[in-house]
């Protein structure tokens, strides 16, 4: 509601206002069970001076931004409760042929498969023609519960709250309730603690 603080005629204002003295239909926006044609109604009831369209379409900004806060709710929520786990002595292997070893990650795209591998666990094959190998990442692994299937939102989420403080993603795996973030090493430990506060 702050966006409509400076000019107290709006329309956009004067819903607001409504909102605040009648918490029942808030909530009622808030959890997707409200009729906009007929709330417009009432506040032009109210409000006699205001064209109903212009209500309408107050009340359908503000319940996208209610939408979009629920879900930033819903992805932050998941977020908190899943276990996040960095790895460093990562790298990803780009081949375009299969190469025979143990890896963490395997995706097959039009012309290559590009590893995410461990250092310690794997030989990792030397930079060749078909072999790009990049050794200065790092891992964040995310485990989440199964509630991330009926989560809309959550890799979005964590992309923008990376984004905002300038960390560039160069891979990203989602797969059933596993993500697998590679980052420059640089930006691991920030990024981990960005994904891991409260």
């Amino acid at each position: 509601m702050k966006d409509f603080e400076e000019n107290k005629d709006t329309v956009g204002n004067k819903v607001a206002r409504f909102l605040r003295e009648n918490p029942d239909y808030m909530l009622s926006m808030k959890v997707g069970i409200i009729n906009v044609s007929k709330l417009a109604q009432l506040i032009l009831k109210e409000n006699e001076d205001l064209n109903p369209i212009s209500i309408r379409a107050a009340l359908n900004r503000f319940k996208g931004r209610l939408d979009e806060e629920t879900r930033k709710t819903k992805a932050d929520d998941l977020l908190k409760k899943s276990r996040i786990s960095l790895q460093d002595r990562i790298c990803v292997v780009t081949s375009r042929t299969p190469q025979n070893m143990k890896y963490i990650s395997a995706t097959h795209l039009h012309d290559s498969i590009v590893y995410i591998v461990d250092e310690i666990e794997s030989k990792i094959p030397s930079t060749t023609v078909n072999i790009m190998v990049d050794r200065d990442v790092s891992m964040i692994h995310i485990f989440s519960s199964k509630e991330i299937e009926k989560t809309p939102g959550f890799i979005m989420r964590i992309t923008h709250k990376l984004y905002a403080r300038g960390i560039n993603i160069l891979q990203l795996i989602s797969c059933s309730n596993e993500t697998i973030l590679i980052l420059n090493k640089k930006d691991s430990t920030l990024a981990y603690e960005i994904l891991t506060s409260e």
